[in-house]
């Protein structure tokens, strides 16, 4: 059939960019209906996205594809259609854009990295932007957002590599110093930090121009006397991540008073604070309701997948803040332990079995399933041929330990404890990234009430059901890592390996530690956080009715 004139279409054109949609609507349409060809159905899904009707835009983009496959300005379209209209994951799926730099490549691989990003993929969006900054190596932001694709993908060397490359196009761009600086910092390349900071200062970029790095790099050289100096003389765009800093200052320099207030200032620097709070009170109020439904006539209903051939899973959780991650980097280094560390496995195998008080309602195959998924997931974040024990260290996995009872029957699990008191503060102290789960330390009452909630759901969980758990304190792994260690291979059934004690060589080698401990197991023992609610009293004083009462049932005396 033959295209409507060449007159018909410059006015629809025309109408369009004049911004007279409706008339540009009518003869675009007309013109679909007569004489259908591809660049028809290009503007007319141009046309329905500009009128909010993503898709109809996708729609008539996917036709002026189908009948014009080489036509790459086409291919744009229906990639914005499919974001616009959220089905960024179809953007994926579509062919990688053909080589060369022309603008509608660019464009295409501009889209694959806006789409990845909407469905929370990392590694495909560092792949766009790398191809980007492959193209055009002189656009300095490629560079920049490939360094922060690539840290949302925990590739830190490579990351680091890209910002270099950026700063190498513009050495005085102190955004990119900054940025770059954060990343040495939190991946425990201080002797880099501090090259980074004389760089800078060769190119007449002061240490007063970078005062959040200086203070940091101060810190970690253990000047926190000279790190408290160069805070108290600034400010910083970044209130939450300036008050931590401020806190662990003040803490270091014994001034516990100062510390607490810093560390007030950053959770109510949140953004959208009283909304968080809010979701994390409902959270807290699922986590009381599953306590109150867990006994043992319920337990006995649980549907109980047999168990799997070969070694026991083991599961290393507890209360965020006791510890878990000096155990963990401690076990690192045993060459028959390998830790999964914060990969929400279990939470998402069991998303289609539903909220675990409907566990014992649940059917064999779902199970069979979750478990399926559970492994599959486990697999993919394994070494090839990895054949050490798995150990899945997510702390809050404390409140799952019915789905594991149901999925992993002859589990191990490590319960790693802390003092209530001790890990409270040490939450409310922290700057989490905002989540369901971390945004109750936002406020010390919520803390201590979020810790009364996953204890008593854990201690439901403990009567209730048959588990096979080790406990290990963490005031007992710093005074006598030895010791503790011993009887926790025991418990694992592996054999000893004094590499074990090296945990600072252990943590120096993992590199990015995805946590807010990462500044710390890289340290020596120190028994200073042991019992340091104490010299928070007044601070802490409100919470204590709801938490020494956990404490004397974890075994903790009063004195």
């Amino acid at each position: 059939m033959s295209e409507a004139p060449e007159t018909s279409f410059e006015a629809a054109l025309a109408a369009f960019h004049s911004g007279a949609i409706d008339q540009a609507r009518t003869i675009a349409e007309d013109a679909v209906t007569r004489h259908p060809a591809p660049r028809w159905h290009h503007l007319l899904g141009l046309i329905r996205c500009r009128l909010g009707d993503f898709d109809g835009g996708v729609e008539q983009s996917l036709l002026a594809v189908a009948g014009a496959p080489g036509n790459i300005g086409f291919k744009v379209m229906l990639a914005r259609a499919l974001i616009d209209s959220g089905r960024p994951g179809e953007v994926l799926a579509m062919a990688n854009p053909p080589p060369g730099e022309s603008p509608e490549a660019i464009a295409l691989w501009h889209a694959r990295a806006e789409a990845a990003d909407r469905v929370g993929d990392p590694i495909e969006q560092a792949a766009s932007w790398r191809a980007l900054a492959e193209l055009r190596p002189g656009d300095l932001g490629n560079w920049v957002n490939l360094g922060r694709a690539l840290i949302r993908a925990q590739d830190h060397d490579a990351a680091e590599t890209a910002y270099r490359r950026a700063l190498a196009l513009n050495p005085a761009n102190l955004d990119l110093v900054n940025e770059l600086g954060d990343l040495l910092e939190r991946t425990n390349r201080i002797a880099a930090l501090g090259a980074l900071i004389d760089d800078a200062a060769s190119i007449m970029i002061s240490g007063d121009r970078l005062p959040f790095l200086s203070a940091s790099l101060e810190r970690r050289r253990g000047n926190p006397a000279v790190a408290e100096a160069i805070l108290s003389g600034a400010a910083d765009r970044d209130p939450m991540r300036w008050n931590r800093l401020k806190a662990k200052v003040a803490e270091e320099l014994g001034k516990p008073a100062e510390a607490f207030a810093a560390a007030q200032a950053m959770n109510r620097a949140q953004p959208d604070l009283a909304q968080w709070r809010a979701r994390a009170a409902r959270y807290r109020s699922g986590l009381r309701d599953l306590a109150s439904t867990i006994s043992t006539e319920w337990a006995e209903r649980l549907p109980v997948l047999a168990p799997l051939a070969g070694p026991p899973p083991v599961f290393m959780l507890g209360f965020p803040r006791s510890g878990t991650t000096l155990l963990d980097t401690f076990l690192m280094g045993h060459p028959r332990l390998v830790v999964l560390e914060e990969y929400p496995l279990l939470q998402t195998a069991g998303k289609p079995t539903g909220p675990l008080a409907g566990l014992a309602g649940i059917d064999h195959e779902a199970l069979v399933s979750a478990r399926d998924t559970y492994l599959a997931e486990r697999g993919r974040l394994l070494e090839p041929g990895s054949n050490g024990i798995e150990i899945d260290k997510f702390p809050l996995n404390l409140n799952a330990a019915p789905l594991i009872h149901c999925l992993f029957p002859q589990a191990k699990i490590i319960f790693v404890q802390r003092h209530p008191c001790d890990a409270v503060l040490s939450g409310y102290m922290q700057a989490f990234d905002a989540n369901i789960g971390m945004a109750s330390f936002l406020d010390l009452a919520d803390a201590a009430d979020f810790f009364d909630a996953c204890l008593s759901l854990w201690s439901a969980s403990r009567t209730a059901l048959p588990l096979n758990v080790h406990a290990v304190a963490y005031e007992e792994l710093v005074e006598d890592p030895e010791a503790v260690l011993r009887l926790l291979l025991d418990f694992l059934g592996v054999a000893w390996d004094e590499r074990l004690l090296d945990h600072r060589s252990t943590a120096a080698a993992r590199g990015f530690i995805p946590n807010t401990s990462y500044d710390q197991v890289t340290e020596p023992l120190s028994k200073d956080p042991v019992f340091r609610w104490r010299r928070y009293g007044d601070q802490m004083a409100p919470v204590l009715p709801v938490l020494l009462p956990w404490a004397r049932q974890l075994g903790y005396r009063d004195d």
